[in-house]
C-alpha cells in the first residue's frame, strides 16, 4: 500500500532532467561543516594566491600546487582560454554551447567541425584545421552525446595541433579516465574541472584549470582577484573528505543510467551510450521530437530538447535527459511508454 501511495505522488510531482547537476542528495555533514563558514561571508577569499585551495585540488588531482588555478567556474575556465589564446578557435559539434559563446564574444574566428555521423560521435578534425587554429576543444565525455573521447585520439591531436589543446573533464569523475599526466609532456595542454556535476555545487561555481606552470601563470593574468567566492573556497577541502560516499552515488548514477540507456532503446528509441550524467535520446525528426519533448512536459518532466541554448551545432530530433534519482528515471520511462502506447 505504501509502495503504491508512494508511485501515485511521484507522477504528481515535477522532474527536471534539464541542467546537469547533481542530483543526489549532499552529504549532511558536510553540509553542516559548510554552514559554519556562514558567519565569515564579510570576509573576503584569499585573492590570487588561493593556497589551501589549490593544494587541496592538487593532491585531488595528483599534480603540483603551481599547476592549479581555481576559477568562478569550469565556464572561467572556457573564458579565460578563449581569451589568452585569441585566433581561430576549433569546436566539435555537438557540443557544449560555451565554447561558441565564448569566441562570439570574443569576436574570434570559429571553425565547428560536424563529429557526429550516423549515431556514432567521433572528432575528425583535418590536418590543416590544427595547423591553423589558436584553440582547440575536447570535451570528453562529450556533452550532449556522452561519448568518450578514446585517450590515443587525444594524444594525436596534441601531437598534431599548433595551438593550444583543452580537453574539458568536467564529467571526469564519471567517465574515471584523464590525461592529466600528459601535461608535463605536451606544453599546448590545458584541462578543465568542474565541481558542479559531480559534487554538488554548481551554486557555488567552483572549477580548475590544470596545465604546466607557465600556462597556469598565463591565464591567471586574464582572470580576476577574486574569482573564486570564500564558500566556494572553503567547500572545496570539506567536500573531498566525503570521497567514499560521492563514490558510492557515482556508481548508483551509472547503474541508473546504464538502465535508462536500455529502456529507451527497449521502447524503439535511439538512446545514446553515455559516459556522463545525462543521455541523448535521437527520435526520427523534430515532428515526433517535438511532440515527445510536449508530452512529457505536460506530464511534469522537464528536459533539453536539441533546439535549446546549451548545444551547440545539435539538431531538433535530439532530447537530452539528466540522469536523476532511478524513480525519476522509471517515471520517464513510463511517460515515454504511455506515450508509445497511445502513437
Amino acid at each position: 500500500m505504501r509502495d503504491k501511495t508512494k508511485k501515485e505522488s511521484s507522477k504528481k510531482e515535477k522532474i527536471f532532467l534539464t541542467q546537469s547537476y547533481f542530483k543526489y542528495p549532499l552529504p549532511e555533514e558536510m553540509l553542516k561543516e559548510l554552514s559554519e563558514e556562514l558567519k565569515d561571508i564579510n570576509r573576503y577569499p584569499s585573492g590570487g594566491g588561493y593556497t589551501i585551495l589549490r593544494q587541496a585540488l592538487a593532491e585531488y588531482v595528483g599534480v603540483k600546487i603551481e599547476n592549479i588555478l581555481p576559477t568562478n567556474g569550469s565556464d572561467e575556465v572556457i573564458e579565460i582560454v578563449t581569451r589568452a589564446y585569441k585566433g581561430e578557435v576549433l569546436i566539435p559539434i555537438p557540443t557544449f554551447s560555451q565554447y561558441e559563446a565564448s569566441a562570439d564574444r570574443g569576436r574570434l574566428s570559429k571553425v565547428l567541425v560536424n563529429c557526429l555521423y550516423d549515431g556514432v560521435y567521433s572528432l575528425n578534425y583535418s590536418a590543416q584545421q590544427l595547423d591553423k587554429a589558436s584553440l582547440v576543444w575536447i570535451c570528453n565525455p562529450n556533452n550532449p552525446t556522452g561519448t568518450r573521447i578514446p585517450r590515443e585520439n587525444i594524444i594525436n591531436i596534441l601531437q598534431r595541433a599548433k595551438g593550444m589543446v583543452v580537453v574539458d573533464e568536467c564529467n571526469y569523475e564519471y567517465l574515471g579516465e584523464t590525461v592529466v599526466d600528459l601535461i608535463d609532456k605536451y606544453e599546448n595542454l590545458i584541462i578543465s574541472r568542474s565541481f558542479s556535476k559531480n559534487f554538488g555545487l554548481a551554486g557555488l561555481r567552483l572549477g580548475f584549470a590544470i596545465s604546466n606552470p607557465q600556462n597556469i601563470k598565463k591565464l591567471a593574468a586574464f582572470g580576476q582577484h577574486f574569482r573564486v567566492n570564500r564558500m566556494a573556497e572553503k567547500a572545496a577541502a570539506k567536500v573531498l573528505k566525503y570521497l567514499d560516499y560521492y563514490q558510492e552515488v557515482w556508481g548508483k548514477m551509472k547503474k541508473v543510467r546504464d538502465k535508462f540507456v536500455w529502456q529507451i532503446n527497449e521502447l524503439g528509441f535511439s538512446a545514446y551510450d553515455s559516459k556522463a550524467n545525462f543521455v541523448l535520446v535521437e527520435f526520427k525528426n523534430k515532428k515526433e521530437t517535438e511532440k515527445v519533448w510536449k508530452y512529457l512536459k505536460e506530464k511534469g518532466i522537464y528536459t533539453l530538447a536539441g533546439w535549446e541554448n546549451e548545444f551547440s551545432g545539435l539538431d531538433d530530433q535530439f532530447i537530452r535527459f539528466t540522469i536523476g534519482e532511478e524513480w525519476e528515471m522509471d517515471r520517464a520511462v513510463e511517460v515515454l511508454s504511455d506515450y508509445v502506447k497511445k502513437s
